[in-house]
Formats: structure tokens, sequence, C-alpha cells
């Protein structure tokens, strides 16, 4: 259950996601100039540089600021000094997101060693004590539950990384290819996975007017997943059963959908369309050494801009909007009349912007064709969404004032 009264100080979670769309920027500016290199081995430097640039600069920016937002409504988690708090998180994340993109472009070791000091501090104790109020949270529903395994995934993940830093630049005894394999797959499925199920199992109902997703499912999906990511780490035979939890999601997820009562909602097919990628993926990614033909940085892509940026599209454009109309119903004096989100963030920007998202993960497969398409949407995308996040907050703060 939602509970605005545990709500962060807006500017707490708009931080992270205002600065989302210029690290989406930057990647894509690199690639267009490295587009050659990238597409043939995922191991390029520029690849590795550009991949992070986009997981931690502009997905994690968004996962964090949507992180800490559900983590104080749902369960009540949030810092005694919640401002001060999430400037430390989100300053340690951009100077460690740039600090590991340039150790990694530039293969220098003390710039890897940086971002790992910077990054493997702020993330572990940020993981350590988050996971440590939602354990102690009362709150007893299952999006809650889920976002406890998602922050132990990230945690998780971020020691797999400090891990293949030791092992780049100080020859730690470490097998570089599983330590590597455990990386990938904490973060894809152990902390990006659990949260958008999470996440899901609140937005959806509520913004989407769905009914609630079965109880059964609900809380045993991330569980569910947990396991199969525990004896996938044993056994990596056994990859091809990861797409169990997944298929579950997404069929579930389709079918409320086409419940909805709000079938001309663009977050609507958004979410549809970012599921089944999410899906796809996941079918195929166990097949990468048995298929040639498939190229793995273009799978890679297909994560990224065909199932995470629609459901990241879906998400801002409900997320932001509430949290402004949030802080604009707690500035209002009484008695005035309120104004709906829909006056602060209309639903034709979330259109223009799901058209956009819908348009990059369509051309993505075609990229070792021609580049340019896809680098022209992904430069438009990033540049609409950073005038529209800026036109919603204006939009409130003119709601409050006037």
């Amino acid at each position: 259950m939602i509970n605005p009264e545990f709500s962060l100080p807006v500017e707490v979670p708009l931080r992270f996601l205002r600065t989302a769309p210029w690290w989406l920027l930057i990647a894509s500016v690199l690639f267009a100039g490295h587009a050659t290199e990238v597409l043939a081995s995922r191991y390029h430097p520029a690849t590795l540089a550009i991949v992070h640039l986009m997981m931690l600069g502009f997905a994690g920016n968004i996962m964090l600021g949507a992180l800490l937002q559900i983590s104080a409504v749902l369960a009540g988690a949030r810092a005694q000094r919640p401002v001060l708090a999430g400037w430390l998180v989100w300053g340690a994340l951009q100077a460690g997101t740039a600090l590991l993109a340039a150790g990694l472009w530039l293969a220098q070791p003390w710039l890897l060693q940086a971002a790992g000091a910077v990054l493997g501090v702020m993330l572990l104790v940020f993981t350590g004590w988050l996971f440590t109020r939602l354990w102690r949270s009362p709150a007893v529903d299952a999006s809650t539950a889920g976002l406890r395994w998602s922050v132990a995934g990230l945690g998780l993940t971020v020691a797999c990384g400090i891990l293949l830093l030791l092992v780049l630049t100080r020859g730690v005894a470490l097998p570089l290819p599983d330590v590597l394999r455990l990386h990938v797959l904490f973060g894809s499925m152990g902390w990006v996975f659990p949260l958008l199920a999470s996440v899901a199992l609140t937005v959806v109902p509520m913004f989407l007017v769905t009914p609630p997703w079965p109880q059964r499912l609900a809380r045993l999906l991330v569980p569910l997943n947990a396991l199969m990511l525990l004896l996938l780490a044993v056994w990596p035979v056994l990859l091809p059963l990861l797409v169990l939890p997944v298929l579950l999601f997404v069929l579930q997820l389709l079918r409320s959908l086409k419940a909805s009562k709000r079938g001309a909602d663009p977050a609507r097919w958004l979410w549809a369309w970012g599921g089944v990628n999410l899906l796809l993926v996941c079918a195929l990614a166990p097949w990468l050494d048995a298929l040639p033909r498939l190229n793995p940085v273009l799978l890679g892509g297909q994560f990224l801009c065909g199932a995470l940026l629609p459901i990241y599209t879906a998400m801002l454009g409900k997320i932001v909007p509430f949290l402004l109309w949030l802080d604009y119903r707690a500035s209002v004096p009484v008695g005035r009349k309120l104004r709906h989100m829909g006056q602060l963030f209309p639903e034709r920007w979330l259109r223009g912007l799901g058209g956009l998202a819908l348009a990059v993960g369509l051309t993505w497969p075609l990229a070792l064709a021609s580049i340019w398409p896809v680098l022209v949407l992904l430069l438009a995308y990033g540049v609409a969404l950073l005038v529209v996040i800026h036109r919603a907050c204006r939009n409130a703060r003119a709601a409050i004032t006037g």
C-alpha cells in the first residue's frame, strides 16, 4: 500500500531522474564515433565503457531514484536526513560512473581502481542500509519483499564488479570468465528484473487500473527468480531455465494490461512491448554460443533498447507526475482547487516519448546495416526526455505559485 506521508522530498528522486537522460546522450554520442568497434566485439574497451554509461548512468539513475521513492512510500524506508543522503548517493553514482567509463575506455588501472573505491563504498553501504531497513519494515506486501531481493541483487552485482576490477588491475587470481558471468547475471536478473517486477506489482494496477496480481504469483515470482539465480551460479548449464520466472511475469503482465480500464494509456503498450522484448532476450541469451549468427552486442542492445527503454519510459511517465503532484498537493493552501496530474504532465508527452522508445527498439536490430537511424532516435529520445521532465517541473512550480 502506498503511504504518501512517507514520501521523500521531491528533489531527492527527481535529481536522479533528471540526470539519467544526460548519460544516455553521452553514451549515444560516443557510440556514434565508435559504432564499428562496439558492434564488432562485446569486450572492446569502447563497448564496455558505453554499456556501463547506459547501465550505471542512464538505467542506474532511474532505478535508484525509483527505488528510493518506492522504498519510502511502500515500506517507510527513508534516511533521517533524506536530502543529504540523496546528495551523497547521487554524487557518488555520477563520479563513479564517469571514472569507470573513462577507465574502461582508456584502459587505465588507476581510474578503474578509483571507480571501484567510489562505487564500491557508496553502493555497498547504500545496499546494506536499505536492505536492513526493508528487512525490518513491518510491510508484508509482495512489492516490499521483491524490493529486498532486488537490493540484495544490487549488492551481489557490485561485489562481483569489484572482484572484476581486482582481477583486471591487481592480478587477483580469480577465473575472469566466471566472475564476469556472475556480474552480468546478477546485474540483469538479480537487480534489474526483481526491481521491475516489484514496481509492476504496484504501479501497473495503481496507474493503469488493472486487477491486482494473483497473490500466490506475486509472492513467489521474485523468490523463484532468486532460486534460479542460485542454481545458475553453481550450475551454468541450467541457464535456459532462467526464462521461466520471466515468462510467468510477462504472461501475467499481458493478462493484467488486457484487463486495464485505461485502454488508451500509452504506458499500457510500453509495458507490453518492453515485457515481450525482455522475454525474447532471456529466451535467446542461453544460446549465444550455439548460434554463431546471434550477435551478443545486438542482443545486449535489445535488452537495453527493446526491453528496458520502453518500461523505463512508462515508469517515468507515471512516477514523475505523481512525485510532482504529491509535492504540489502538500504545498497548496487548504481550500484552493487542486489540479490533476495530467495538467502537470500531459498524456501526449508520454505518447511522444513512447513512440520514440518504440522506434529505437525497432531500429536497433538493423544497426549492423546502418547505425544512424537508431542513433538519431536515441539522441531525439534523450533530448525529448530532458525537455519533458523540465517542463513538468516548471508546470508544478507554476501550479504551486499560481
